[in-house]
């Protein structure tokens, strides 16, 4: 049993509904195409069942990614620095996952020098101000010579010019 633990590695669960979804869109697949399936109308029902065990089977490559990354193990010492930025970064994301699937809750904060314990202030929301704008015109590109702009601008020109 240790043995084949060992091949399947830690994601037993997802490891196994991942075959379960690749024979059944099997299975789907080849009833949809070897068996004569029809409504008692006479319509030809065969296409749906291939369509749908393609789809079951091309879910199953999801729990296939989530099997095979779920049992990547990230050693203390891979060559890498101790402190590489690359190595933490995933030592952290790989505990978070793990924490996350275990339902172990997470710990907010780690330093004992700040003040955990506080909450933060509420937000306060800021005004908003329609109207204004904090875009940069850039306009040797918006305004050139057959810009919509510039015939805007033409014609409110000729219509004040008007009255």
């Amino acid at each position: 049993m240790e043995r084949i633990m060992n091949v399947i590695g830690g994601c037993i669960t997802v490891f196994f509904i991942a075959i379960l979804f690749d024979v059944l869109g099997l299975i789907l697949i080849f009833v949809g195409i070897f068996a004569n399936v029809r409504l008692s109308s006479g319509l030809f029902y065969g296409d749906f069942l291939i369509y749908t065990g393609s789809l079951i089977t091309f879910v199953s490559l999801a729990f296939w990614l989530m099997w095979y990354v779920g049992n990547i193990r990230v050693s203390e010492d891979d060559g890498w620095k101790k402190r590489s930025r690359i190595v933490k970064l995933a030592r952290k994301l790989s505990e978070r996952l793990s924490q996350t699937l275990k339902g172990v809750p997470r710990v907010k904060c780690v330093d004992e020098e700040n003040d955990c314990g506080k909450s933060l202030p509420a937000h306060k929301a800021s005004r908003v101000t329609w109207g204004r704008s904090t875009a940069y015109q850039n306009e040797g590109y918006e305004e050139g010579p057959d810009s919509l702009v510039v015939e805007k601008k033409l014609e409110i020109e000729q219509q004040e010019a008007s009255i």
